[in-house]
């Protein structure tokens, strides 16, 4: 595979920010290495005319003074002052709206904006700047029992590094080429080239480049610009009925139309971003990371920067069109409940530049980098010789994976190309990476894409402390480690996994799984025809499943994969699932439910997890011919289920006062005293709960019942009914 561009004449040496021509030269190598479990070098004299120096070094990559007169134009005083003066992002909660608030809409000058997530309740309303000041809006909204929260709507930037460096592209194969006057290091890039030989991504995998615009006309990228199969382009009507109109290759939710790019250098950002992903193999100037995907442009960054209800809007479209993948270069709002809650039910991965103030982000969090989600990578950037950017953000929390960012050549609009700085230009090559792991794994969720990323990095000392992987992302690795094949394996996340194993190559699929005091663990198994895979379940100290050392639970019924078990957790921790070839190869699938089914259950169940000293009465009059009893500090009972119906039964007497009863982290206030004893009385009741697993926890609070004696503080448990 070669690519080249023939000279162009000029005197002035490429840096940050600045367009290499249509016409320079470059090229690739067309070596692969064949690692089991990348690509390009630059000639060392490229020029560019000196009129080109001057326009891309004022604009490339950072905010523009450009007059624009498109309408929807975030003001200058708006961006500085970091989120729109007269919009505050809501969050109600259930069953409450806008008129919930009362005299406070007219007094506030409060209005709808706009829905940003029906589902969560999550609107932007506008206020009267003239009438109330964001600080004032802010406290009445907050104080307020109708509304769960509510925070300005921030503008994000572009995190773009304005220091200038002439480099050559190395970041998919450094060779130890000579870069601005001092040697790379050989072998600090991705190992792009092991993966190619797997896969170069698939064209059923579309990345959301959440961003600024896209050039989706630029030579290296057309051929690989998503397009909506459900819309027809230029006839004005919302085909696939999603609220908008002929969005065949994304939107612009900066100017709410369908122009995904729109302007060279306000859309430049975008444009690097997009090729460093999935540039086209075509011979023609650069090459991405996963040259085979699509890449769908969700523009939320104007001239003047984006706002979190843009940034919300681009998420939520994204997730509408199955997307399982996206890149985000950039952050600089404050902390929103808001965007913190829409990617976390995004359904997809979200690669996050860790940003550019060489900052420790676990001290001085940056968003939406720094948001403690397990769908969110953050990463860091690196130059050629494994060092830190000096600009770049890190920590060991919350920061997971290094990239290259120093000096990284991609494309620009107008049929150029450039370098660029900054974790923007690191976070794309993880992106990259995460699209061919899916294209390898296209069943992967979410939590196992971030796994394999983050446990097969290259490790660099530079990175130990700096990072959570304490490495560079290494797409080699990712693409065909069995990483999954020991402890600690793989997150276990959802209701039901499908793979393959194989008795004389791949033996184990170990999955890890966090389960609480008293959680009931269920696992069956089915595998293909002529196979034989068992299950069994490690503790949390355990180190290796190539022993029996640990085992707590165990399903290995002779020449079938047909396998169940079930265990009650007696600590909280994280156990290890370890599905395994006996004998043959082939597929399995593995279904899992967390929690007791429906049922009823005593207070003699093993699936009562209790805390304290309860004493067990027995009585006759008792369901199940018992309950149990405690009346002293800290003693609790905590009880998984999986339903939609909860109900907790116990004797009311005169000697009882009041429980804490928590369900799913909310907290109800149960008072157990009668003066006559009432046998088996249900105290507590939830209907209508989401299908699925469910926590209820009963604790001795010390409250007593109106009018009684301070110490008739007993507490009684007899049974939970589940439905």
């Amino acid at each position: 595979m070669k690519k080249s561009l023939s000279a162009l004449l000029g005197v002035s040496l490429l840096v940050f920010g600045l367009t290499l021509g249509a016409e320079s030269s470059y090229a690739e190598s067309s070596t692969n290495s064949n690692v089991k479990k990348a690509t390009q070098q630059l000639n060392p004299t490229i020029q560019i005319p000196a009129s080109k120096v001057k326009k891309k070094e004022k604009n490339l990559f950072s905010g523009s003074s450009k007059k624009e007169t498109r309408r929807g134009k975030i003001t200058e005083a708006d961006a500085k002052r970091g989120y729109i003066k007269d919009e505050i992002i809501v969050k109600f909660k259930t069953n409450k709206s806008l008129s919930s608030l009362g005299d406070k809409i007219k007094v506030k000058g409060l209005k709808l904006n706009k829905t940003l997530d029906k589902k969560l309740g999550i609107q932007t309303l506008k206020f009267d700047t003239n009438v109330s000041t964001m600080k004032e809006i802010l406290k009445v909204l907050n104080a307020s029992s109708a509304v769960e929260y509510a925070e300005p709507n921030y503008i994000y930037k572009p995190a773009a590094v304005s220091e200038p460096y002439y480099q050559y592209m190395w970041g998919l194969k450094n060779t130890g080429q000579y870069i601005d006057g001092a040697a790379g290091k050989k072998g600090i890039d991705i190992n792009a080239e092991s993966a190619w030989v797997k896969t170069k991504g698939s064209a059923s995998t579309t990345v959301a480049v959440i961003d600024t615009g896209v050039d989706i006309y630029h030579p290296d990228l057309k051929d690989n610009i998503w397009k909506n199969p459900g819309e027809i382009a230029g006839d004005g009507i919302d085909n696939d009925r999603n609220g908008y109109i002929d969005d065949v290759n994304g939107w612009d939710f900066y100017y709410d139309d369908d122009e995904v790019y729109y302007d060279e250098e306000y859309d430049a950002h975008g444009t690097h971003v997009a090729g460093t992903i999935g540039a086209k193999e075509n011979s023609t100037g650069v090459i991405g990371v996963a040259p085979n995907v699509k890449i769908m442009s969700l523009k939320f960054i104007g001239p003047d920067g984006g706002s979190t209800d843009g940034a919300i809007a681009a998420i939520n479209y994204a997730k509408s069109k199955g997307v399982k993948v996206s890149n985000n270069s950039w952050g600089g709002g404050e902390y929103s409940q808001a965007l913190y809650d829409v990617i976390k039910s995004s359904n997809s991965t979200f690669i996050a530049a860790a940003g550019n103030d060489g900052d420790n982000i676990d001290s001085y969090p940056a968003y939406p980098a720094a948001y403690d989600l397990p769908n969110i990578v953050s990463v860091a950037a690196i130059d050629n010789q494994g060092n830190l950017g000096d600009f770049s953000n890190y920590g060991s929390k919350n920061v997971d994976v290094a990239a290259p960012g120093v000096s990284v050549l991609s494309t620009i609009p107008e049929n150029s190309y450039a370098y660029g700085d900054g974790t923007s230009m690191a976070a794309p090559h993880v992106t990259g990476v995460a699209s061919l792991v899916l294209a390898a794994n296209p069943s992967f969720s979410s939590a196992q894409l971030k796994d394999t990323l983050m446990k097969s990095t290259t490790k660099l000392s530079s990175l130990t402390g700096k990072v959570a992987s304490g490495g560079l992302v290494n797409a080699g690795l990712a693409v065909s480690a069995d990483i999954d094949g020991e402890i600690p394996g793989v997150s276990l996340n959802g209701n039901s996994i499908s793979s393959t194993l194989n008795a004389s190559t791949d033996k184990d699929d170990v999955y890890s799984v966090k389960l609480t005091k008293g959680e009931k663990f269920t696992v069956s198994l089915s595998g293909a025809a002529g196979t034989d895979f068992d299950l069994y379940l490690y503790n949390q100290n355990t180190k290796t499943v190539n022993s029996s050392d640990g085992i707590v639970a165990y399903s290995e019924k002779l020449n079938t994969s047909s396998e169940t078990l079930t265990f009650v957790a007696s600590a909280d921790g994280t156990y290890y699932l370890d599905v395994y070839a006996y004998k043959g190869s082939g597929s399995y699938k593995v279904d899992v439910k967390y929690g007791a089914a429906a049922g009823v259950y005593e207070d003699t169940s093993t699936n009562l997890a209790y805390t304290g000293n309860w004493s067990k009465v027995s009585n006759s009059s008792s369901s199940g011919g018992s309950y149990k009893a405690v009346n002293e500090a800290n003693a609790s009972m905590q009880f998984v289920f999986n339903g939609t119906e909860v109900s907790l039964n116990t004797l009311k007497d005169n000697t009882q006062g009041q429980a804490k009863v928590t369900l799913d982290g909310t907290a109800y206030w149960v008072d157990l005293y009668a003066d006559k004893p009432q046998y088996k009385a249900t105290v507590f009741n939830k209907k209508g709960l989401k299908a699925g697993k469910h926590t209820l926890k009963v604790e001795w609070s010390g409250k007593v019942h109106p009018g009684a004696k301070k110490t008739v503080t007993k507490v009684t448990l007899d049974s939970i009914t589940v439905k």
